[in-house]
């Protein structure tokens, strides 16, 4: 999430507008809080959308599907306005991930992770069909995860059993390829069966990852769906029968939700999401709680600041009977140079946040970004930057007094505890700054997806904090107006999302279960109940001019030459560094990979070799 832009409403009906969830082609969604206190997510159309009458009877349309439909497997209908400007729907919010999401980042589910989404899903069919209506557009990314089970939203192009055919225009598709059954590809007359196939291939995907029907492109997917088998290789035994069924290409073949439903229940698993979908889901949780919060304590500040504007034009009144119009002028004149003056008086653009995707970490020139910050307020650098360490710059400023201070800035992963770093009562871009007892450290963590932690470190004489505030208030605005960006080569294996590179079903061979995921944005953590790895690229000294201990050890890893720390008889670890290309002088691009097993397992440098066989093969040439 992020806060509300300018041109983002305040209130919708009795709802008070909160952040923004996400933004699409047909609008945006805003997190909001009714009267009551219920949290709600608000889908807000373009205006330029809700000009078009075909547009506006569709969204109409979604209303009445949406309220049409309860049951514990759907987000319930709140407020709605559908004659405004800007017409909006507020459902309840649903704080979990999109299993599109999940997917991406935590790999597939567990067994029992799918018991209960076929569970859930199966329900939410029956209550969709009991209302009469059929869902067409069933994806991963329209299926939210609740800590009680999954959540089917987004009935856009949902439409009745009765009058199908009026509603889609002839020779199109709608829906969404990878997703759909063989019939509404075709463009045939649906039946709540087409549901049943979206369903399948929906569990498929969680099971294994990868959608069960190969293809490239559109109509690749489109020709697999109709008329080659689905790839459901990797379901659990336990729930590939039912899958299969639910994927047949005659819709008469399919089981109906009820069936599915006494299927799941059969599966011998406990019906729980896995941990790294729990870790998730509170990650949500707790990501709305501190926007409801913080809102609520700028909504009151901005209250506050009104009764004191109000307060001093009263002032203002009572000087202009009593003074000569010269006096007033000058007076007036000299009181608003000291307001402008005031903190919190003259601070535009005082409120953006930020928001940065996953490339945008990557290339972030973090040394450019010290230095403009540090500069801005403090004073002229004095020395060399030091970039000894992935994701950290430091370098040594002087003020206008001659004092020197060091300060280092560092972006990483949230993983680690927070442990004694609490709130200081400041914020910057919408994140509240915490500081350590013992130094003058401060950090900020983003509320984007993954969060990111941003900190500032600060060595030399106190200055009572000032300076480390003040420069990370600074780097945070230049985050969310216009960060610099590092002037990579287009084959620079510093541009790649580590994580992306590594093979899901190889990962949870080696590692084991319950995987849990650190490391954003240079490098990728994966610790499971077997082992831990941790990959990075990043430019570092070439692997080939330092060796460890005075020597360097080579291996051969799908025809590479890489060096190799084998530490695995003593320590159960073991460290890969493979240098993709060499920059300048003694400096290189390299992919450095750490193993480790848990409870004194054997084979972490084969176990290393077979993942980091799979990096190399995937690295630009």
């Amino acid at each position: 999430m992020k806060g509300l832009g300018s041109q983002d409403p305040r209130q919708l009906g009795r709802n008070r507008m909160v952040a923004v969830i996400g933004q699409g082609g047909m609008g945006r969604v805003l997190l909001g809080e009714s009267p009551t206190g219920r949290l709600v997510a608000v889908k807000q159309i373009h205006r330029h959308l809700a000009n078009d009458a075909e547009f506006r009877m569709r969204f109409r349309r979604e209303v009445e599907a949406s309220r049409s439909v309860t049951g514990a497997y759907s987000a319930a209908v709140v407020d709605c306005d559908t004659e405004s400007e800007s017409p909006w729907l507020a459902t309840e919010y649903i704080p979990g991930p999109s299993l599109k999401t999940v997917i991406e980042e935590a790999g597939p589910l567990s067994l029992g992770g799918l018991r209960l989404l076929a569970a859930g899903l199966a329900a939410a069919l029956i209550e969709i069909h009991r209302a009469g209506l059929i869902h067409r557009d069933l994806k991963p990314g329209n299926v939210l995860l609740a800590p009680d089970g999954p959540r089917v939203i987004d009935f856009g192009i949902a439409r009745a059993l009765e009058g199908d055919a009026q509603l889609t225009m002839t020779g199109s598709v709608i829906g969404s390829p990878a997703f759909m059954s063989p019939e509404q590809a075709q463009g045939f007359p649906l039946t709540p069966a087409a549901d049943v196939f979206s369903v399948g291939a929906i569990l498929a995907m969680a099971a294994s990852g990868e959608n069960p029907f190969a293809g490239t492109s559109t109509p690749q997917v489109l020709f697999s769906v109709m008329n080659s088998a689905p790839d459901t290789g990797r379901v659990p035994a336990e729930l590939r029968g039912i899958v299969t069924r639910c994927l047949s290409k005659n819709p008469e073949d399919r089981p109906t939700p009820e069936q599915l439903l006494d299927a799941a229940g059969q599966i011998e698993a406990e019906p729980v999401w896995p941990g790294a979908v729990r870790d998730a889901i509170a990650d949500y949780q707790s990501d709305s709680g501190w926007w409801v919060e913080t809102t609520a304590k700028h909504a009151k500040y901005e209250a506050q600041l009104a009764g004191l504007r109000a307060q001093r034009q009263r002032k203002f009144r009572l000087l202009a009977v009593a003074a000569v119009c010269l006096v007033l002028l000058t007076a007036t004149g000299v009181t608003a140079h000291r307001w402008a003056l005031q903190s919190g008086h003259a601070a535009p653009a005082s409120d953006l946040s930020v928001a940065l995707a996953g490339d945008q970490w990557r290339l972030l020139d973090l040394c450019t970004l010290l230095d403009t910050s540090v500069s801005s307020q403090i004073g002229v650098r004095s020395g060399d930057f030091s970039t000894s360490y992935s994701g950290k710059c430091s370098a040594s400023y002087a003020d206008s007094g001659g004092t020197k201070r060091s300060f280092e800035l560092s972006v990483g992963s949230t993983s680690a505890s927070l442990g004694d770093w609490t709130p200081t009562g400041a914020v910057a871009g919408w994140m509240p700054i915490f500081g350590i007892p013992v130094s003058c450290d401060r950090r900020v963590i983003t509320q984007g997806r993954p969060a990111v932690a941003v900190a500032i470190s600060v060595s030399g004489k106190s200055d009572g904090c000032k300076s480390s505030e003040a420069v990370l208030l600074s780097v945070a605005n230049r985050l969310a107006v216009n960060p610099p960006q590092l002037p990579l080569q287009a084959n620079s294996i510093r541009r790649l999302d580590p994580c992306a590179l590594l093979d899901q079903r190889l990962t949870n061979e080696v590692l084991g279960d319950n995987l849990r995921h650190s490391g954003f944005p240079t490098a990728c953590g994966l610790d499971g109940s077997d082992a831990m790895l941790y990959l990075e690229f990043s430019e570092r000294m070439r692997p080939d001019k330092l060796g460890v201990n005075g020597k360097t050890t080579t291996v051969q890893v799908n025809g590479a030459t890489v060096n190799i720390d084998d530490n695995s008889e003593r320590y159960h670890s073991c460290t890969l560094n493979y240098m993709a290309r060499p920059t300048h002088n003694d400096l290189a691009e390299v992919v450095s990979l750490q193993f480790s097993t848990h409870n004194d397992l054997p084979g972490a440098c084969e176990r290393a070799e077979r993942v980091l066989s799979t990096v190399i093969s995937q690295l630009p040439k």
